[in-house]
């Protein structure tokens, strides 16, 4: 068997992975390499399935941003660095991820911190505090807005809420 595949058989099978899933223009490059496309017909491929929009960067930030919010739990750090990873303009990025609710991006903090809290229980105040702190920042919170929200948590455990 070829280890390359024709432009017109490689067209089809992007557009065909571009309808089920969204992808952005890196990942279909990615692919054509791995398929040795040569750099014309890369191109030219791109170009056809930007002009089809089977390829729409916009949309690609759109779903991934909302699915690594909603299902993974990430903040809007991780989230912009992961698109600017794949080679994404900064502009649609930045759109993306300010389509993020403010109140339902702080409500995803809240719980993913009281959560991770009841894990935390046996250890000291000052070290359940650090932990949080780091485990939040590994999601992509912004620090300030970590901050803020573990002052409630403490606020909280103080006047004897349940977390």
């Amino acid at each position: 068997m070829s280890d390359t595949i024709t432009r017109d058989d490689a067209f089809h099978k992007l557009a065909a992975r571009c309808t089920t899933k969204e992808c952005c223009i890196s990942e279909v490059r990615e692919k054509l390499r791995n398929w040795n496309i040569g750099r014309v017909d890369e191109d030219s491929i791109i170009e056809q399935l930007l002009a089809e929009r089977y390829i729409d960067e916009a949309r690609y930030c759109r779903a991934f941003t909302n699915d690594q919010f909603r299902f993974a739990g990430w903040g809007r750090i991780k989230i912009g660095y992961t698109l600017r990873q794949k080679q994404i303009d900064s502009l649609t990025v930045s759109q993306a991820i300010q389509a993020i609710d403010d109140e339902e991006y702080i409500d995803s903090l809240r719980k993913i911190l009281k959560s991770k809290v009841k894990g935390l229980k046996a250890l000291p105040v000052q070290t359940q505090s650090e932990k949080l702190m780091r485990f939040a920042l590994s999601r992509g919170f912004e620090a300030d807005l970590i901050r803020k929200c573990l002052k409630e948590l403490s606020l909280e455990c103080e006047v004897g809420l349940e977390i």
